[in-house]
């Protein structure tokens, strides 16, 4: 499981590229198969970010611990 050390609103727009691109290219996955809970991915840095899809179709980003 991944723990936020702190997020921050993402543009809608901004997220859904991120998460189409990391899926594209391997380096992201779902918490769940169904696409929904926390999207994990990995950044250039070896660290990995979460965007989390909110009520209303809001998302969050931030580094995460894993």
């Amino acid at each position: 499981m991944a723990i936020p050390k702190t997020l921050r609103p993402i543009d809608k727009s901004k997220a859904e590229r991120l998460i189409a691109k990391n899926l594209e290219a391997g380096t992201g996955e779902w918490e769940y198969s169904t696409g929904e809970g926390d999207f994990i991915y990995k950044v250039p840095s070896g660290r990995y970010m979460m965007i989390r899809k909110g009520w209303g179709d809001s998302y969050e980003g931030g580094q995460v611990s894993l």
